[in-house]
């Protein structure tokens, strides 16, 4: 039987916007939920990446909306939103709104 914990933080929210940003928790124990809170009134597109190996510095691509026949690794949160979402530990992350969402690395739902 297998047990479902609410989200519990694991580090410092993260203010992410236009520019790439690595999400990493203050006991350096990698988590692997993110939750996302999406404070603008409008819809927000989050592009990720997974951290590098070694620990050098990723840029990730400008966020785009995927079309048909266009996959992307992008994620779209809606006005207002609040979720957790699950990605890779230390992950880096970009936004196609400045001052948009803010992110916080821990575990659970």
């Amino acid at each position: 039987m297998s047990t479902v914990n609410a989200f519990t933080p694991k580090g410092q929210s993260y203010l992410v916007t236009t520019a790439s940003v690595q999400i990493k928790t203050q006991d350096n124990v990698s988590a692997v939920s993110y939750r996302v809170v999406n404070t603008t009134t409008s819809t927000v597109t989050l592009n990720w990446l997974p951290a590098d190996p070694l620990g050098a510095s990723v840029t990730v691509a400008a966020p785009t909306v995927p079309t048909a026949g266009s996959p992307s690794t992008s994620l779209t949160f809606l006005a207002g939103a609040v979720e957790v979402v699950g990605l890779p530990p230390n992950v880096w992350l970009r936004a196609d709104v400045a001052t948009s969402l803010l992110v916080t690395p821990g575990e659970g739902i």
